[in-house]
């Protein structure tokens, strides 16, 4: 029996007022299934002949159907022949009613187009529970379609000719196989450049590497990552840069064989299987072709773009028998090429198989040392030439390896830092931890001392970092005005709304910027003039051939003067000698660090300097550790 609270627990599951249409000659039959219809809540619109039946559809669709089968003038399976020859009835769900028994009746209803069949007498609870089921695929079937079209946007032609094909159908199986077939496709290809995806691309590598190994055949894997990239797309906009990777799909289609395969593997990377032909130079051919069409400019949105490419390369069987191995050569193989200079291709070696175990190795250990606190921070002081008194220190990551000797420069590791995404939390630990000692050297009696501590990129580019620099200025109560942040030229040449605001949010709090290492990237007066920088410094490698190199002494002049210009000031890294200073003296440069003045060393020896300077404030000879051997300071 149906109690009130299934009845109650139907109408929460079910949406509200279906409408169906019963359609039988016999009154007392319509009179019991319109009560046990409208008892569950069903907006019910009782017909009694085809006729009637079939006007009612004509101005008010219903989403289900019961027809009875025997009725005079017009019987059900003609009804139904009808409703399905009509564009905008043929999709409702009809189910039959009838006396008769006999699998004909019932073969002759399904054929017809019903979608299920009743015999009489009527049990409600199967009445109810076939017309539940039914409503249910049909707005299954409906969510389906949907979801369909919002996820297939940029398929919208496909779409198009699919919802066309659909009006053709006649059959739910037909229109779900289409469906399926769609799915499928995006399973196996990317939306944006029409490419195999990984998936697809995997699956033909597997069946090339099989048919290889059976023919005594060898197979190529090109890994190709696209040069300064990532600069158009956060400059020019991700609607640039999605339109550039189109051209570049399309330029990777025209460069290969016949049986090559190419996909894209995600943001802009893209990998080429090839079928080696004569040994590997097929494959060195190939990527030749590759590089030359990638170094043709692109236009896009009237801007003429220039991406290049490093390609990495991994032969079977040589350097894997699978295609996660192949994979693995390939792309370490290509690291190698970005580092050799971009623009060119690299086979993997079993030196290069080594180099990635190792980088792998040492991004693990760096994670287990900086939860085992081996970071430490050295401080280098930068100083005035004229007086000789140290006015700033800039922090300096190091490693402390339990074992081995003196603490480690971080240009051993900061790379795998960056790879590794570390350099986020370490990039943190190192502006709380300088802040923290300056802090201690301000309460110490050296309140006019600074602090610079150098920035990563992808800190800065994170959402909360603006709010992360404001706390640890809070927590340590020191004023902005005593922080440098060293800048690369990269974050000013990311001309995005956010970047500027951030830049000018920091000038704004009083924080001096300075950009690191200048001279060695993307060197640009415009930049320095729109944005709020204080400061530049001349990279070490310019300063080490003053009086020995031409080129770097007239550079280190030209930045001197460029900044005099712009009213910057200007601080020389890497001095380790007197020639060096009285260069740099004279020209206008009056601020320096190096191994002239001093290491990077640990605070309590810079708090021994600090006080010897207070002690002795006409102090301004310092001994000079010019032939000291160099290490890399960061």
């Amino acid at each position: 029996m149906t109690t009130a609270s299934d009845i109650a627990r139907d109408n929460v599951d079910r949406p509200p007022r279906e409408r169906i249409l019963i359609v039988d000659d016999t009154p007392a039959n319509l009179r019991l299934l319109k009560h046990i219809l409208d008892e569950h809540g069903y907006s019910v619109h009782p017909a009694s002949d085809g006729e009637t039946a079939l006007r009612f559809v004509q101005s008010t669709l219903p989403d289900l159907i019961l027809l009875d089968v025997i009725m005079p003038a017009m019987d059900g399976y003609t009804v139904c022949d009808r409703l399905k020859a009509d564009a905008r009835t043929r999709d409702i769900p009809i189910i039959f009613i009838s006396s008769a028994d006999q699998e004909l009746d019932k073969v002759k209803a399904f054929a017809s187009g019903g979608v299920d069949y009743i015999v009489r007498p009527l049990q409600a609870e199967e009445v109810l529970a076939r017309i539940k089921t039914h409503l249910a695929l049909r707005h299954l079937r409906k969510g389906l379609e949907q979801r369909v079209l919002e996820r297939t946007a940029e398929l919208m032609e496909r779409t198009a000719e699919l919802l066309e094909a659909n009006d053709k159908l006649r059959a739910e199986n037909l229109e779900r196989k289409q469906a399926e077939e769609r799915i499928l496709y995006m399973a196996h290809y990317d939306a944006l450049t029409g490419l195999p995806n990984r998936v697809l691309f995997q699956d033909r590598v597997t069946q090339a590497i099989a048919q290889a190994h059976r023919n005594g055949g060898r197979l190529a894997l090109l890994f190709i990552d696209l040069d300064y990239f990532k600069h158009i797309n956060d400059s020019l906009g991700h609607q640039v840069g999605d339109r550039l990777l189109q051209l570049v799909a399309d330029c990777l289609r025209q460069c290969l064989r016949e049986g090559d395969s190419v996909a894209r593997l995600g943001g802009d990377e893209f990998v080429v299987s090839l079928i080696l032909l004569h040994a590997g130079d097929d494959a060195a051919w190939v990527a030749q072709k590759i590089l030359a069409s990638l170094d043709q400019p692109f236009v896009v949105a009237n801007h003429e773009l220039h991406v290049g490419g490093s390609i990495g390369i991994g032969l079977y069987p040589d350097d894997g028998d699978d295609v996660e191995s192949l994979m693995r050569a390939a792309d370490a193989a290509m690291y190698v090429a970005k580092e050799n200079g971009r623009g060119c291709y690299r086979y993997f070696t079993p030196a290069i198989n080594k180099r990635a175990r190792q980088r792998l190795e040492l991004g693990t250990r760096l994670r287990r040392a900086f939860a085992q606190d081996e970071l430490a921070l050295h401080y280098q002081p930068q100083v005035d030439m004229e007086s000789g008194h140290i006015f700033s220190a800039e922090a300096l990551l190091r490693w402390r390896q339990p074992g081995k000797g003196g603490p480690i420069p971080c240009g051993a590791f900061i790379e795998i830092a960056e790879e590794t995404g570390l350099i986020l939390p370490i990039g943190q630990w190192v502006l709380r931890q300088a802040c923290q000692q300056l802090r201690l050297w301000h309460d110490a009696g050296h309140v006019a001392m600074r602090i610079a501590v150098n920035l990563s990129p992808r800190q800065f580019y994170q959402a909360n970092f603006l709010a992360s620099i404001k706390a640890i200025l809070e927590e340590t109560g020191l004023s902005p005005t005593m922080l440098d942040l060293e800048i690369t030229e990269g974050v000013l040449l990311q001309r995005s709304e956010d970047n500027i605001a951030t830049l000018k949010e920091l000038g704004n709090m009083g924080i001096q910027l300075s950009v690191d290492d200048f001279g060695t990237g993307y060197s640009s007066l415009g930049y320095l003039q729109r944005f709020p920088v204080h400061a530049l410094k001349i990279d070490q490698s310019f300063v080490r051939g003053i009086g020995s190199s031409p080129g770097d002494t007239a550079l280190v002049t030209a930045i001197i003067a460029m900044a005099q210009s712009l009213h910057l000031k200007v601080l020389a890294e890497g001095v380790e000698s007197l020639e060096q200073v009285h260069f740099l003296k004279a020209h206008g440069c009056l601020a320096a660090q190096g191994y002239y003045y001093s290491r990077a060393v640990a605070a309590d020896i810079l708090a021994g300097l600090l006080h010897e300077q207070e002690v002795s404030p006409t102090r301004c000879a310092w001994p000079g550790n010019g032939e000291m051997q160099r290490e890399e300071e960061e």
